[in-house]
């Protein structure tokens, strides 16, 4: 016998035993979570507890090894779930498709995009934007979870292109809002947590027109940043029928603290907050306006096949369009766990 196993089993000894055989179910009294007992070491979940010198639920004995209660279910590491649902949603092709010498145009180029709507289903309002992540959910910033005029997001709709247009190709897909989930720490007069969820009222239908996009749990981003939306075209200007797309450049932590030093303590008490919060903008003032709040700031992935991963989400600016122009989103990554409870929770 190791001296380790020695160590194990003598834990054990001295553990109390609740008198259940492998194979028997079992609660764990920590957490009130269903299991099984198992074999040690059939049971990464007790591996892990001693190795953090935490001692395991005791079952019993199976000879001299020792019996543990194992949850069926062990919560994963945050993005674990979004990463593998996104390979689901984002196969690799049995043949890679090329364009030669050609542009992607804008239709079937983003199907994430959602438009958000207020108001009554006769005369609807869009003033928001968001981006669908899975068969029932849409992502978006939530201060777009209520407008100060037509009150709360009462609809959805997915896989349009211009909004004016019924000629134009897209297929759209309309939905109503059943739920909606803002982040707990989020306060309406704050710019700190903007981000919320929305439960479509049935499962969308995918197709090349509407399709989630994935969730990026990193934190430095090397690709091209688009940010896309039906917003303003400028600050004082109308609000585009057609989806527009942008390309920006992440603005380093210091300089976007910089640009904002001097907002009011009541939105951004604490300045920027670089663990919370992604800055993306353009010397030329290319930015996002008025109109695009909720929708995302993105990149291109072209593995194993083409689709686009939200870095952001549309949180807000100053006046877009200028010179050197920094708008302000909120990074996903700092809320991935949270996202995938509510979207993908645990059986």
């Amino acid at each position: 016998m190791t001296g380790t196993l020695c160590v194990i089993i003598c834990l054990f000894i001295l553990a109390p035993a609740i008198g259940q055989f492998e194979g028997d179910k079992c609660i764990l009294k920590s957490t009130r979570e269903k299991g099984k007992c198992v074999l040690l070491d059939n049971c990464n979940y007790a591996i892990d507890l001693l190795k953090s010198k935490q001692r395991p639920q005791h079952c019993g004995f199976k000879g001299v090894m020792p019996i543990v209660c194992c949850p069926f279910t062990v919560k994963p590491v945050p993005g674990e779930k979004s990463e593998k649902q996104c390979a689901i949603y984002h196969p690799k092709p049995i043949f890679r498709k090329f364009v030669f010498g050609g542009k992607r145009s804008l239709a079937k180029e983003f199907p994430h995009m959602a438009l958000l709507g207020y108001g009554d289903k006769d005369d609807v309002q869009w003033l928001c934007g968001g981006s669908l992540i899975s068969e029932n959910f849409v992502i978006t910033a939530a201060h777009c979870v209520i407008s100060q005029n037509y009150g709360v997001v009462r609809w959805v709709r997915l896989g349009d292109l211009d909004i004016n247009s019924t000629t134009d190709d897209a297929k759209p897909q309309n939905f109503s809002v059943i739920s909606t989930y803002v982040y707990p720490d989020y306060r309406s007069s704050s710019h700190y947590h903007d981000i919320a969820l929305l439960k479509l009222d049935q499962p969308v239908e995918f197709s090349s027109y509407v399709k989630p996009a994935c969730l990026y749990g990193g934190r430095n981003v090397s690709e091209q940043l688009i940010a896309t939306g039906w917003g303003k075209l400028e600050y004082f200007g109308e609000s585009s029928s057609h989806l527009m797309k942008v390309d920006l450049n992440e603005i380093a932590y210091e300089e976007c603290a910089k640009s904002y030093s001097n907002v009011s303590p009541r939105k951004l008490q604490y300045g920027i907050m670089d663990n919370l919060q992604v800055c993306a903008g353009d010397v030329d003032g290319k930015d996002t306006c008025p109109g695009d709040s909720g929708g995302p700031l993105q990149f291109e992935d072209t593995k194993p096949i083409s689709h686009y991963t939200i870095v952001g989400i549309t949180s807000f600016g100053k006046a877009c369009g200028v010179a050197n122009s920094v708008g302000v989103y909120t990074r996903v990554a700092q809320y991935i766990d949270w996202i995938e409870d509510i979207v993908w929770p645990l059986d």
